[in-house]
């Protein structure tokens, strides 16, 4: 059974040129657990955010015009982001394949163009793989976004204003929207302060920020701010460039923070 094993998945990587092998085998339990340290290859175009369209039994039985899968599709989204990574961290990616730690599968997937639009076929390997051996049938999700990255090499210009720590208050669609005496978030509020230290430092090595902007390195976003007056309380108006921004090209929210 083991040698049947491998040998499916050297089929399987043979349907892409100069693909990854992934080789396979049976624990003791009887599953079937692949080969998940494989080297990371760089792929551009896979960048980004994609959603899923259909389900199918195979590559060839898509049709962008007549949808295959009747009922709701179990997968909604699937993002890549640089670097082999993705925003769940037992997902991570190399070139033409998904590796799932928790579950030992490495799936394939294939980027095809079709009537304009790029699709990305996708291994579905769940339980009909892992514990009853049967071939993997694929999800289909269209390109929805580019990942989008700002212009975060800015000179350095003092703002005195900003220096110091400002606490989250609350979460609004714009300035305009916030009302000190009524809270617009009913949730908690997941940034919880921010502390901007003298000559454009902040109190996490991976942002910095320069008059009216913040930088955040790892995600290249330059989030501006503003700094307002409001009844007796000075408050700051953020930016919140999350993963709505980069993958979704949503209009940012903001944090309104207080300084202390």
């Amino acid at each position: 059974m083991k040698t049947k094993i491998i040998v499916l998945a050297a089929l399987l990587a043979a349907g892409s040129a100069g693909a990854q092998e992934i080789k396979s085998t049976i624990n003791k339990d009887g599953r079937i657990e692949d080969d998940i340290s494989l080297p990371f290859v760089n792929d551009p175009a896979v960048l980004g955010a994609w959603h899923s369209v259909d389900f199918v039994g195979g590559t060839e039985l898509f049709s962008p015009e007549k949808r295959s899968w009747g009922g709701d599709l179990f997968l909604r989204e699937l993002v890549f982001l640089p670097d082999g990574k993705s925003p769940n961290g037992w997902l991570t990616w190399t070139k033409g394949v998904v590796l799932n730690r928790p579950d030992k599968t490495a799936s394939r997937y294939e980027i095809k163009e079709i009537g304009g639009q790029k699709y990305l076929f996708f291994e579905w390997k769940s339980g009909d793989y892992t514990i009853r051996h049967s071939k993997p049938k694929y999800y289909v999700l269209k390109k929805t976004a580019e990942i989008r990255r700002d212009n975060i090499d800015l000179p350095f210009r003092d703002d005195p204003a900003v220096v110091g720590e400002w606490e989250s208050v609350d979460f609004v669609e714009g300035p305009a929207k916030f009302d000190p005496a009524v809270k617009a978030w009913d949730g908690d509020l997941y940034l919880k302060e921010m502390v901007f230290l003298p000559k454009g430092k902040g109190s996490k090595p991976w942002w910095t920020w320069t008059r009216g902007v913040v930088m955040h390195r790892g995600d290249k976003t330059a989030s501006s701010y503003e700094i307002k007056k409001i009844k007796g309380g000075t408050y700051m108006f953020f930016e919140w460039k999350s993963g709505d921004y980069t993958l979704r090209g949503a209009k940012p929210f903001y944090y309104v923070l207080k300084k202390k």
